[in-house]
């Protein structure tokens, strides 16, 4: 008797298993599949936003790039070959956000694009810090492109790059006093070129406080400390140099500005006063960084 209660109680068991197991696989037929794993939606989700964004042209595609860092990428590729300009502008605004060598292939390819806003773009972004995946395509267009403004930045993205050929191709635009020539010696002495580096001292020592001024801001990105010796006479160069304000009005940046603004880049100071591209620093805020740079 227990023996068939048993069978029966199995029975009924089994039956209930039966039934949850095929509702469960149900539920799954009807959800598409199993659950996602935790966070795989907030992912997609963020993927198909970004789509979107770059498809309108929209530039806060930007900021969601650099929300989801690498996993952006695919999404970029595609923004880089959507249709419309804008699209693939904004791309290359990303890919320059995000950084990395998948990125630097993204401009590389913008360096070749039709529209030439999508061109300027992505030199712009490989001007500062450009991925090493870039280099080919940098250095070709630099010498191939008939493009000036393009080339200006990318004599730039070069001096990021040591090597022969770099020296080579930067040598040969660095006669002149056109900004490309300009850019090219500061390149030549951010790789420790030798002429490059005598080029950039002479600059500073040019009769056009224009010149000064923008040498002693190139030398920034030259970033050697070293410098810093040549640029603290010109402390005292207070000759006008740069309009600044809307539509470069009366007001003027002088030389002594600029030294102050790279002698804190390059020397890591710390001041009791705040320092920016815009300022025009009191006599007082300038003897207080001759003294401390003394």
């Amino acid at each position: 008797m227990k023996r068939n209660v048993l069978r029966a109680l199995f029975a009924v068991g089994w039956g209930i298993l039966s039934l949850a197991a095929a509702n469960c696989r149900g539920i799954e037929k009807e959800s598409g599949g199993l659950h996602k794993p935790a966070g795989e939606e907030t992912r997609m989700s963020a993927q198909a936003e970004l789509e979107r964004l770059l498809a309108d042209g929209d530039f806060r595609a930007v900021e969601v790039a650099a929300a989801m860092g690498d996993a952006a990428v695919p999404a970029l590729r595609k923004g880089a070959g959507m249709p419309g300009y804008r699209s693939r502008q904004v791309a290359m605004a990303c890919a320059g956000k995000i950084g990395g060598d998948a990125a630097g292939e993204i401009l590389a390819l913008g360096l070749k694009d039709k529209n030439v806003n999508v061109r300027v773009d992505a030199a712009g972004q490989l001007s500062v810090n450009p991925p090493e995946s870039a280099k080919d395509a940098v250095l070709s267009t630099l010498v191939r492109s008939t493009e000036t403004d393009v080339r200006e930045m990318l004599a730039f993205s070069a001096g990021y790059f040591p090597g022969e050929r770099t020296v080579a191709i930067l040598r040969s635009v660095a006669s002149g006093k056109d900004v490309l020539a300009s850019n090219a010696r500061l390149a030549l002495a951010r790789l420790g070129d030798p002429a490059g580096r005598d080029a950039v001292l002479n600059d500073l020592a040019s009769s056009d406080p224009l010149v000064r001024y923008d040498t002693v801001g190139g030398i920034r990105y030259v970033n050697d400390p070293s410098l810093a010796d040549r640029v603290k006479p010109l402390l005292l160069d207070t000759k006008e140099a740069q309009a600044i304000g809307p539509g470069g009005g009366s007001r003027y940046r002088r030389v002594c500005d600029q030294a102050v603004d790279t002698l804190v880049y390059l020397l890591k100071l710390k001041l009791p006063f705040p320092t920016d591209g815009e300022t025009i620093y009191t006599e007082e805020q300038l003897l207080h960084v001759r003294d401390l740079t003394r």
